[in-house]
């Protein structure tokens, strides 16, 4: 009898990753005035076939206009994280807390306009991305020495917090369209505050060691190319290692140029060539 299970534990142990698209939890510790608690957030994974262990990304998305669209926020990129699944990357996409599926109180309030703390409300949604993070560090078909915030809008804003912890096992950052604050009451490059989001840019700089890829669209409704240049400027002066690029105008808002089919000849290249610089994948 021994026997036989130790045989059926090796050719479980043999058995494929099982590749596809999967629904799994994240747990996440937050303190409150009750002490320390656990929120799990709902999250999407992406497997490539074989048993790995493979790169890994945590793909993080946006902020909403309204608590309406945080109720029914999905976080999903499947544009994207097929791209990435094709390279041989997992892909894990966490729903933060106060959006969607996780519900729950919402963390990453930035404040009133004039006065918005955009440094803090980054680092409330990097608390989420860690954990993600962890979590893809545990898995035994990811490689933990390979892993890669990417983030749209305040996702890719929220990664690049992260990165300034400087105590995630990450090797770089690719932010597509990062920021908060843009688009107020709806309207077109209308944005709270751009001095503060620009000064909090420079904040993060000053602690990032890891590489960071900007992508921005010249038609971005949030963040106009004269602010995200300004904000990516105040990051690298501060002394964060970083490339920027400006994609051509695509839809009718760049800013969900991560999220579009034929977005994905603008991007894809200069993506795979940074993942390539930092040993995530292979050269050519």
């Amino acid at each position: 009898m021994i026997g036989r299970v130790v045989a059926l534990a090796l050719v479980l142990a043999a058995t494929p990753a099982t590749a596809g698209e999967r629904e799994v939890t994240i747990p996440l510790a937050v303190s409150g005035l009750f002490g320390q608690r656990t929120v799990d957030l709902s999250a999407t994974e992406y497997r490539p076939d074989g048993d790995g262990p493979f790169p890994a990304v945590v793909l993080s998305h946006g902020s909403t206009l309204s608590p309406q669209d945080r109720a029914k926020y999905t976080a999903k990129y499947p544009v994207a994280s097929a791209v990435f699944v094709d390279w041989g990357l997992v892909v894990v996409s966490p729903v933060r807390r106060g959006y969607g599926k996780t519900g729950g109180n919402w963390a990453e309030d930035f404040g009133a306009c004039a006065s918005a703390t955009y440094a803090e409300a980054g680092l409330e949604t990097a608390k989420d991305i860690a954990a993600a993070v962890a979590w893809l560090a545990e898995r035994p078909y990811v490689d933990r020495t390979r892993i890669v915030l990417v983030g749209q809008s305040g996702g890719g804003w929220g990664s690049l917090a992260a990165a300034s912890r400087g105590d995630l096992p990450i090797v770089g950052v690719v932010n597509f369209a990062g920021g908060r604050g843009g688009k107020q009451r709806n309207l077109a490059n209308n944005n709270c505050a751009p001095e503060r989001l620009v000064e909090a840019a420079g904040r993060y700089g000053r602690t990032v060691k890891v590489p960071s890829l900007w992508l921005y669209a010249e038609n971005d409704q949030f963040f106009a190319p004269s602010l995200s240049r300004r904000m990516y400027v105040a990051y690298t002066d501060a002394g964060a290692p970083a490339a920027y690029y400006l994609v051509p105008a695509i839809g009718n808002d760049g800013h969900q140029l991560i999220a579009l089919k034929a977005g994905v000849p603008l991007w894809k290249d200069t993506v795979k060539s940074f993942l390539r610089t930092l040993g995530v994948l292979p050269p050519r």
